[in-house]
């Protein structure tokens, strides 16, 4: 893991930055190596509580981010407090206009394979100066030699994985050290946004930090995950 300040929720480490500041730090060393990033939020420090494995999987990555406004309550009971919130479709689109301006090359994987056929036009559409190094679908086997060995010859500076958790992260901790640079990261259903399968809430839900109440009163049957920050809370609580 990259040395920086981190600050630990339920034994997962996130990283204590600005998205400003981690884009530059991580633009400065992604041609060295691989770089792994996870947007994290309740439901998933609550998964890596429950799979040891998962765990490890968090704790080899490089910058684990707080994606979720319960990762900055929890910061603030702790009395540790995040900077902001860096939501992982927001931090994706800032290192989608680097690539344009650089002439960047660009790999999607994820998602059905008509919503990644769309998101990669959309994409290439608004930033016709990065390059569209290939996609392919999400219905994959994570041990599933042929995507890496395709990323692999087009070597890309950025691996968007849309799998959503846990297999997104499975699959870059499987098959990051195959890849010799680049900026590998998990995004969720950030495809299906690009696609125009789905929309973010609007602005000023998403300045009050309700983005998770309009996806829950848009879609009732998130009810099921959103049971889960409670219980995350409750075990910051405890831990506290």
């Amino acid at each position: 893991m990259i040395r920086t300040t981190h600050i630990n929720i339920l034994d997962v480490e996130f990283i204590h930055t600005t998205r400003k500041q981690l884009i530059n730090q991580t633009i400065n060393h992604y041609g060295q190596k691989p770089i792994f990033l996870v947007t994290a939020n309740p439901e998933i420090v609550m998964h890596a509580q429950e799979s040891q494995h998962y765990n490890q999987i968090l704790k080899s990555a490089d910058y684990v981010i707080a994606d979720g406004i319960g990762i900055i309550i929890a910061s603030k009971i702790l009395k540790k407090p995040l900077p902001e919130r860096i939501p992982g479709i927001e931090l994706m689109e800032d290192y989608l206009k680097y690539a344009n301006q650089e002439q960047k090359s660009v790999y999607l994987l994820g998602a059905k394979e008509h919503v990644v056929e769309k998101a990669a036009t959309k994409i290439k559409n608004k930033y016709p100066n990065l390059v569209l190094a290939g996609y392919h679908h999400g219905y994959i086997d994570i041990n599933d030699s042929k995507i890496i060995n395709q990323i692999q010859e087009a070597k890309p500076d950025f691996v968007f994985v849309a799998l959503g958790y846990p297999k997104q992260e499975e699959w870059i901790y499987t098959h990051k050290e195959k890849l010799d640079k680049g900026i590998v990261m998990g995004v969720g259903g950030s495809f299906d946004i690009w696609a125009g399968e789905a929309k973010r809430a609007p602005k000023v839900w998403l300045k009050l930090n309700l983005e998770w109440l309009y996806r829950l009163v848009t879609n009732p049957t998130r009810i099921k995950r959103m049971v889960q920050l409670p219980k995350f809370l409750i075990h910051v609580l405890r831990g506290k």
